[in-house]
């Protein structure tokens, strides 16, 4: 049986209209503390961790990234680091067989360098369209000790885990689609969906729209439109309401 734990690796800070383009006037500029999490399975195949969250610098250093940003800014604890989370479930880095990264940007791969013992995997559109662009910092995760494989289309991971790409954000981004014994089927977004609106909306603000709507609609599909069962990346209302670990969805 495969259990999944959800778990805090941080917030962001950021203006309402960059996740949800529908809000008009004054509103657009409001900000909202959206929470950035990554995942636990414990399948019988080992430990895999969807995302890694948000590197420890910015717990004292948000702009360490970026610098000074006025529509968004990082809000991070010592124990938002995905290490201090899974020591909380006694689960040290290297238990973690494979690591899904969702995309490379800095608020999903932060962390990987944390992971050396781990199996990376990348849709490999992604991989080559990162690398070098100063929007996915390589010093996070363009790092020579560890091990990347790049997977073309969708994928599996292990009995009842697969990647799905679902581009649009970025290209080569992909989502986790894991089936449950007792849940059923349920998809992690990563950012092709940030907030359960854009998906009952089939509006988002992405890189590339038209492929963004086309992924917003395949995540629907592969959940029968049951969004309940979809976990979408920086959705403070949707958070409130799921299960965080030490509970686990099974």
């Amino acid at each position: 049986m495969i259990e999944l734990s959800l778990f805090q690796t941080g917030a962001v800070d950021i203006v309402r209209s960059a996740f949800m383009p529908w809000v008009k006037g004054a509103a657009r500029d409001e900000k909202v503390r959206s929470p950035v999490w990554s995942a636990l399975l414990r399948t019988p195949e080992g430990n895999i961790l969807f995302d890694t969250g948000l590197h420890p610098v910015h717990i004292d250093r948000p702009e360490a990234t970026f610098g000074p940003n006025p529509n968004m800014s990082i809000v991070m604890q010592p124990q938002d680091a995905v290490v201090a989370r899974l020591a909380a479930l006694g689960v040290r880095p290297d238990d973690i067989v494979i690591v899904v990264n969702s995309h490379l940007h800095f608020d999903h791969a932060g962390n990987n360098g944390a992971f050396p013992k781990a199996t990376f995997i990348v849709q490999g559109e992604h991989l080559a369209f990162a690398k070098g662009k100063p929007n996915f910092p390589g010093v996070y995760w363009d790092i020579p000790d560890l091990t990347y494989i790049p997977v073309a289309g969708r994928t599996r991971v292990a009995p009842g885990v697969e990647v799905v790409p679902t581009p649009g954000h970025a290209p080569g981004h992909q989502s986790l689609v894991v089936d449950l014994a007792e849940t059923g089927r349920v998809v992690l977004c990563g950012d092709a969906a940030f907030t359960r609106e854009n998906l009952e909306r089939d509006v988002i603000r992405a890189q590339d729209e038209a492929a963004a709507k086309g992924s917003l609609a395949l995540i629907r599909s592969l959940v029968k439109d049951d969004l309940d069962r979809v976990f979408t990346s920086h959705d403070a209302a949707s958070w409130s309401q799921w299960k965080h670990s030490p509970e686990t969805y099974r």
